[in-house]
């Protein structure tokens, strides 16, 4: 039973961080420009084309954040007949 608690507590505990840093940092780095915002090119070492997944900014939505907002629209939506 003790040690259920515990885990539940440490799960608990994590959930609460990761919302906290979605909420303090809620973009992260692309995962494929790197945060460049444009792919490099094989040969050369210089910027070839803008990357499509961050329309070139270098930066995504973190799960969380996309997670909450969606959250947020079903509840502002709830209210509305129609």
């Amino acid at each position: 039973m003790r040690a259920s608690l515990t885990a539940i507590a440490i799960l608990a505990a994590l959930a609460l961080g990761y919302a906290v840093s979605c909420a303090v940092r809620p973009y992260r780095d692309c995962w494929l420009c790197d945060g460049r915002g444009h792919h490099r090119s094989k040969r050369k070492r210089k910027l070839s084309r803008p990357c499509r997944w961050c329309s070139a900014t270098g930066k995504r939505l973190r799960y969380g954040r996309r997670l909450w907002n969606r959250a947020r629209r079903v509840h502002r939506n709830a209210g509305v007949a129609r």
